[in-house]
């Protein structure tokens, strides 16, 4: 973008944050595709927001891409400078109904008359009915859009009642995929920084959002000569069972998932409902009924939750596992 573009930016901007400044209290939502400047916006209305004296608050709904919290977390900074996140546990939102949880549950922490709440680029198919949520979750006192090309239009045209600030932009690259694992890579290590393999027994935590451990453990030979293959962990859950075998497999009421799966696993400590620190399964011994995980944690918790995204400990993602959370 050059220098000219710039100055034009700014100067709309400014009068967006004016028109934000003669409300006694706001809250802002901004919608848009991938780069388009909803995180660049946030940054400068924040901070001519303080510069006239009023306290600011920003909600970062990116789990991709956070810029408060590690990656697979909603954040919030306060004004005072204390931060939460909420464990969401994968670095695209595919649970809503925990995403919008989330972003209440960090909205009821807030310090701040002026709340200025970011989200994720996601505004296609399944992303319009995330927004959509957001939108009648939060009520905002004033929506801002970056479009290039009026994509946000069937999503704003539900909510006619709502005061909307439409923002046209271009000459903005697009960060490529790569690079956006790339610094999610360097997000991670930096979150697990000074970790250490701690071990838990199972009978002395409290697992959360996992089929595993929340049923009644049942016989395993019993399953391997149903299954035909070897069999290391079985419990009879109210969908079924929840099987750890030799392959993964198919089964009528049964969730089979393979050896290992868990290994590289993100997991949050959750106390009060807010993740405290993340860590990474190791793996997990099903005869000691032990999991072993890398993390820095240091505090009580009072669960461990798990999420679907796997990395592995130079902080690269190796994919995601299914039917273990719900």
């Amino acid at each position: 973008m050059d220098s000219k573009a710039k100055d034009i930016e700014r100067k709309e901007w400014k009068k967006i944050v004016d028109r934000i400044l003669e409300k006694e209290r706001c809250l802002v939502l901004t919608l848009g595709y991938i780069d388009t400047g909803k995180t660049s916006f946030l940054k400068y209305a924040s901070k001519k927001i303080k510069e006239n004296g009023k306290k600011v608050s920003i909600i970062d709904c990116d789990v991709g891409q956070s810029n408060i919290g590690p990656p697979g977390c909603i954040g919030l900074l306060n004004d005072s400078g204390k931060s939460f996140y909420y464990f969401i546990g994968d670095v695209y939102p595919y649970d809503h109904s925990k995403v919008i949880t989330g972003l209440l549950e960090l909205l009821s922490r807030t310090d701040s008359s002026y709340i200025l709440v970011d989200t994720t680029g996601l505004i296609f198919e399944k992303g319009r009915s995330l927004k959509r949520a957001k939108i009648m979750s939060l009520k905002p006192d004033l929506i801002v859009t970056f479009q290039r090309n009026h994509e946000l239009e069937g999503i704003l045209k539900n909510f006619p009642q709502y005061e909307i600030i439409r923002e046209n932009v271009e000459n903005i690259e697009f960060t490529s995929r790569e690079k956006r694992r790339e610094i999610r890579k360097k997000l991670w290590k930096k979150h697990l920084k000074n970790s250490q393999i701690k071990v838990f027994k199972l009978k002395d935590i409290k697992l959360r959002n996992t089929f595993f451990f929340s049923g009644i453990e049942s016989r395993k030979d019993i399953m391997e000569k149903i299954l035909e293959m070897k069999v290391y962990w079985c419990e009879k859950i109210p969908e079924g069972f929840f099987i750890v075998a030799d392959e993964y497999g198919e089964q009528e009421n049964a969730i089979i998932l393979k050896k290992g799966f868990e290994e590289g696993l993100i997991v949050g400590f959750i106390k009060n409902e807010i993740c405290i620190g993340i860590g990474m399964i190791i793996r997990i011994d099903f005869e000691r009924k032990e999991i072993y995980i890398l993390t820095n944690i240091k505090n009580d918790f009072e669960f461990i939750e798990f999420g679907r995204i796997k990395i592995n400990e130079d902080g690269e993602e190796m994919g995601r596992v299914y039917n273990l959370v719900y």
